[in-house]
């Protein structure tokens, strides 16, 4: 997906924006127009299906130390004469999607005729990776799939602990700081009471 980011920037005025989500899996990339209903097709020709029953609850950024995790959501009622959903996508298993990336787009306006034949592209606003998979039932027909991820960070707290000290600097820099083994150990330092 190509984005002439100078053509628009993220500062100029705008009659409207669409909240656009792509679904990467073995079978190709899938996109969707998040909390409207329709076919949305952009300047590249890819086509965003949308639906009110899919949603976002909470998208946060990575800000201030956090590195938040989120969910999609499609709630839905299940047509008895119709093939099981949730079936249908345990059948896939979660394999399908664990690890793939999942990519958050806005798609901005500048006139109300855009909207029917765009100009500009859309512009990525977020890249999460897929982890987890649920499904709720309420009721006897009242359904809901939740594909959870995770951010950009989440290897981060995978990392392993560098020590400092002499291996420890030699991992980070390719060389032994020899100095470092005269680093003190202990940080508790005995001082008289009445000095």
């Amino acid at each position: 997906m190509t984005a002439d980011f100078d053509a628009w920037g993220l500062r100029d005025s705008v009659v409207g924006m669409l909240d656009l989500c792509n679904i990467n899996t073995p079978d190709g990339d899938f996109g969707f127009l998040l909390g409207q209903d329709g076919v949305f097709t952009d300047v590249n020709g890819k086509s965003w299906y949308g639906s009110t029953l899919i949603s976002v609850p909470k998208l946060q950024s990575a800000i201030d130390g956090i590195a938040p995790a989120g969910a999609i959501d499609l709630s839905f009622i299940q047509d008895p004469s119709s093939p099981d959903l949730v079936a249908q996508v345990r059948e896939l298993g979660l394999d399908y999607l664990d690890g793939r990336p999942i990519t958050f787009w806005v798609q901005p306006f500048r006139s109300m005729a855009e909207m029917q034949a765009p100009v500009l592209p859309p512009h990525l606003h977020l890249t999460r990776t897929m982890r987890s998979l649920t499904f709720t039932a309420s009721g006897a027909r009242d359904r809901r799939i939740t594909l959870g991820f995770e951010p950009w960070t989440e290897d981060r707290r995978a990392a392993r602990r560098i020590a400092l000290n002499t291996e420890g600097h030699a991992k980070l820099t390719g060389s032994a700081n020899p100095s470092l083994s005269f680093m003190p150990t202990e940080t508790f330092e005995e001082e008289a009471l009445f000095g």
